[in-house]
């Protein structure tokens, strides 16, 4: 009786903090634990069978940038120089929505004393036309943008919406991937001619011993410096991930390997939004061989502290700040405020017209207390 008491509080404990049965490697759990006895023990920010859903923090409101009225962004990611964090954020000029985003888009520089914000606009980083960036901390001290587009206009190019005049502004030729680089996390940012293959929405990473990795597409590349040359590393497919298009990798490496979050649409999600497809991850230990998660990490659901629950009609740009010590503390999207769409509008098309702003998400640090 004394033995089955014992295993029964062993259960208990496991499960208070994270832990699930049947796995043999870190693999099962997702490259999101350990697999410790045969079950799994998630890090804080996973939970799950098999650690494949994120953990987040209620918020108090809808957090990030563009809740301003007539302000459209859409996705970003942070910089942090060890004083203020720095937002790299897309911005409709104009007072645009984002239909025009392929006209309008510029790259957005704004400052925090928090991940969360709030973040005041501090200048205009990359010029229209610019879209998507992707900020990261390179080995030799500077600091470079990832993003599609040139940035070749003028910083407020593209239509004029402005009390409903939508005056065609002419759209650059070049639609192409471009990488700007400074020598400081608040710019200035210069462009950088690189060997980059043409990369629609290009996902970068910094290894810790200085290579940089990059997705484009359904490839993984590597370079040694963001100018070149990049070497093809392997390529993936998406198979037995949720059903839906992929798209808006973004790539990150921790202790236990390489990480991949898209943003996943189906066409099938209309009107309510609740239950609309909006993520994936994929995981790998050594960059070649890669495993779809089967499940979402993260839904159209953001908790808030008052108990309600905030729901988005579509969930995009994914990409993670990670502070000083490595650990991943915030999660930011490019959402649509409305939860529910016309009938003839999937979930993911509510976007176009509907207000859109960057959302961040901080997710749980602290492991889940042992309950005995």
């Amino acid at each position: 009786v004394s033995c089955r008491i014992v295993q029964a509080m062993q259960l208990i404990a496991a499960l208070a903090v994270g832990v699930s049965a049947g796995c043999s490697s870190a693999l099962d759990c997702s490259l999101n634990g350990d697999c410790v006895g045969g079950a799994c023990e998630c890090t804080a920010q996973w939970q799950g069978a098999a650690c494949d859903t994120m953990r987040f923090k209620p918020v108090e409101d809808v957090q990030g940038y563009g809740m301003k009225v007539n302000v459209t962004s859409w996705g970003g990611g942070v910089l942090y120089d060890g004083d203020k964090y720095h937002l790299y954020v897309a911005v409709m000029t104009n007072d645009c929505p984002l239909q025009y985003w392929g006209q309008n888009s510029r790259v957005e520089h704004a400052v925090a004393d928090s991940p969360t914000g709030p973040y005041t606009f501090a200048d205009v980083a990359i010029n229209v036309w610019s879209h998507n960036p992707a900020p990261v901390a390179l080995a030799d001290g500077r600091f470079a943008i990832f993003h599609i587009g040139t940035g070749v206009n003028g910083p407020d190019g593209g239509h004029n919406c402005t009390a409903g005049q939508f005056v065609e502004a002419e759209t650059p030729a070049d639609m192409g991937s471009v990488i700007h680089v400074a020598e400081a996390a608040g710019g200035p940012w210069q462009p950088l001619k690189t060997t980059l293959p043409s990369c629609n929405n290009p996902a970068p990473w910094v290894h810790s011993n200085g290579t940089i990795f990059i997705v484009c597409g359904n490839s993984l590349l590597s370079a040694e410096d963001p100018a070149g040359p990049y070497r093809s590393v392997t390529t993936f497919t998406h198979s037995g991930g949720p059903t839906g298009t992929y798209e808006d990798p973004y790539l990150y490496i921790d202790s236990r390997g390489f990480h991949l979050l898209y943003h996943v649409y189906n066409y099938d999600d209309r009107q309510t939004c609740t239950n609309a497809t909006v993520s994936a991850h994929a995981f790998s230990e050594d960059g070649f061989t890669w495993t779809m998660g089967a499940v979402q990490p993260y839904t159209t659901q953001i908790a808030r502290t008052d108990g309600s629950t905030v729901t988005v009609s579509t969930r995009e740009r994914p990409k993670i700040f990670f502070d000083k010590s490595g650990q991943m503390t915030h999660l930011l999207n490019a959402v649509c405020s409305r939860s529910e769409c016309p009938e003839d509008h999937p979930c993911v098309d509510c976007k176009l017209q509907a207000w859109d702003y960057t959302l961040v998400a901080p997710f749980e640090t602290a492991r889940r207390s042992v309950v005995v």
